[in-house]
């Protein structure tokens, strides 16, 4: 496999899921880069990992959280976790606060750095439902990113889901696309288009250790909330306080519009 012409990027993924709705979603991390004027390589994580540190102490600053403590979706509206400075849970309208900043304030990611698929148990891709049939979905926008901006990727899942790692190792194999024209060469519905751009094996890292995974975990979150509170599943109360606009929140350049046609919020019905 030869390096792509613009480098390599990581894909962090994260779920959220309540039945029967599934939500997975990436970030996109640029990695290497060619260097503009003096030709070779440069890796260019680094200069995106500090810019994430600086995001997460201005939300320990704006919102008097502690800065240690691990970004959870649920654990902030559901006003657990003790995130306050003085080791007390959110009120509220303090938490719908924190979580409007977190995402409002990725800035600093690239422009269309995030996507999400979603599913429900009724859905089926490739003979798979609920989260797996998300993931695919997911996976079939990814690649077609990557083609896109011409990049190979590395992908990392939250640790424990070695079901994911499977995923991932049968989309690098087979993963048949549909195709915008109703149909490919021949009369043939689906294509298989494989993750081939990728040249390793998934990974996975603890979410406690990386705030990339973080952010991926929030946008799932949030992206469930929107869409739960669109099937009118999500209660009264959490309406009440705004969990369901939370992930508009999210500054629209920051997402891969492209990834979907049917819906304006980067979020891929499956």
């Amino acid at each position: 496999m030869d390096l792509a012409p613009n480098g390599i990027d990581i894909y962090y993924i994260d779920e959220s899921e309540r039945h029967p709705l599934s939500v997975a979603s990436s970030v996109c991390v640029p990695f290497l880069r060619p260097k503009k004027d003096s030709g070779g390589w440069e890796f260019v994580w680094g200069k995106h990992l500090d810019s994430s540190l600086s995001w997460r102490r201005s939300l320990s600053r704006d919102h008097s959280i502690r800065f240690r403590e691990e970004l959870h979706g649920y654990k902030i509206l559901r006003h657990q976790g003790l995130y306050h400075k003085s080791h007390r849970n959110l009120s509220p309208t303090e938490a719908t606060a924190l979580y409007k900043g977190a995402l409002s304030s990725l800035d600093w990611l690239p422009n269309g750095a995030i996507m999400s698929a979603s599913a429900t148990d009724n859905s089926e891709l490739m003979g798979h439902r609920g989260i797996a049939a998300c993931l695919l979905g997911l996976f079939q926008r990814i690649r077609n990113d990557c083609n896109h901006r011409k990049v190979n990727a590395l992908m990392f899942f939250d640790e424990g889901h070695s079901s994911y790692i499977r995923l991932y190792r049968m989309a690098q194999k087979y993963l048949p696309v549909g195709s915008k024209l109703g149909g490919w060469e021949g009369g043939k519905r689906t294509k298989n288009l494989p993750l081939s751009m990728f040249p390793k094996d998934a990974n996975t890292k603890s979410s406690e250790l990386s705030y990339f995974l973080q952010v991926a975990d929030l946008v799932s979150y949030a992206a469930r909330l929107k869409l739960e509170n669109e099937r009118g599943s999500l209660a009264a109360k959490r309406i009440a306080r705004d969990h369901h606009k939370v992930y508009d929140s999210i500054p629209i350049a920051k997402l891969n519009r492209l990834a979907t046609f049917k819906r304006n919020d980067a979020i891929v019905p499956t």
